[in-house]
């Protein structure tokens, strides 16, 4: 093999190691769930289009196949290098980490005699965000209940914590904890995950939890039904926000006739107690039919840009 034929072959090997090295990085550190697009996107990355025509070669000895055959080397030794790697410094260190730290993250806790703990709690990382805020409110909730009638708002007295800020558009701010507010925040978090792909499942779920009766059908007839008698009308998203921080149970809907690309299937989502992006959007929960809704982020992504100022506010006080 001449050297003209060594050196593109040696540079889509090492372009493929380097691809594939990331690949594996970023999928180890991942925050989300794993979803079907990440097989499209894997799939883009080893034989897409755009991967392919870097491997035009105007040497007719040296043929695209063999350039995409080098690329392939290439990345099979970056993605599984990434990971002998890691189990070389998992073997070298003493048994603090263990084959676990592979699973989930766990790792020996130098501060234990014995045990496994997560770095920074006892939680695996990705839950961390929400794992600290939802501790607190089960922590007001739980002396919520032991406490005397009546004698709730001393419970309470002088607690604050610092609303989860999703998005930097969303201002860090301190809020005096509603117990009713906490307990929505609670149920959302519990429902999400068993309905995050259907916007009026997750709502139908949360309502029933908090104690509201009423909701049912698709997100078109909630709409309706929160925009319709025994439903308090709220004004916008500020007063959305400030009726969910008072612990009222708060829906925004919109129906797909409404929107500014018509469609047969609306999209409701259910308001908490938190930040307000650019002024007016507040913190929600919300599902999306066929595919993963959010939690705890501004409603400005819960609607395309011409359609968010539209939304219906409601809400319906819980005992």
């Amino acid at each position: 093999m001449t050297s003209a034929h060594t050196l593109p072959l040696l540079g889509s090997a090492a372009f493929g190691v380097l691809i594939g090295w990331f690949v594996y990085y970023i999928n180890r550190y991942r925050k989300g769930d794993v979803q079907f697009s990440d097989l499209t996107t894997l799939i883009g990355i080893i034989g897409g289009g755009s991967v392919m025509t870097l491997f035009e070669s105007k040497n007719q000895e040296l043929t695209k196949e063999e350039m995409f055959g080098a690329y392939g080397i290439g990345l099979f030794m970056g993605f599984f290098s990434y990971f002998a790697l890691l189990m070389i410094l998992v073997k070298n260190s003493n048994g603090v980490f263990t084959w676990t730290w592979f699973l989930d993250g766990r790792r020996k806790n130098p501060r234990k005699e014995e045990g496994e703990d997560y770095p920074g709690g006892s939680q695996p990382p990705e839950q961390r965000p929400m794992a600290d805020r939802v501790a607190i409110m089960e922590d007001r909730l739980n002396r919520l209940a032991l406490s005397p009638p009546g004698q709730e708002s001393a419970v309470l007295a002088g607690d604050t914590f610092a609303a989860f800020a999703p998005s930097a558009e969303t201002p860090v701010v301190m809020d005096t904890v509603n117990a009713k507010a906490a307990r929505i925040l609670a149920s959302c978090e519990d429902q999400w995950e068993g309905n995050k792909a259907d916007c009026n499942a997750f709502a139908k779920a949360v309502a029933a939890l908090v104690g509201v009766a009423g909701l049912d059908g698709d997100a078109n007839h909630i709409t309706d039904i929160i925009t319709g008698p025994g439903w308090r009308q709220i004004a916008d998203g500020a007063a959305a926000k400030a009726a969910a921080d008072s612990g009222e149970f708060v829906v925004g809907g919109l129906r797909g006739n409404e929107q500014a690309q018509p469609s047969s299937h609306g999209h409701v989502v259910v308001v908490v107690t938190g930040g307000l992006a650019h002024g007016k959007y507040p913190t929600a929960y919300w599902g999306r039919l066929g595919g993963s809704g959010e939690k705890n982020k501004t409603l400005n992504y819960a609607w395309r840009q011409g359609d968010r100022d539209k939304v219906h506010y409601a809400s319906k006080a819980i005992a």
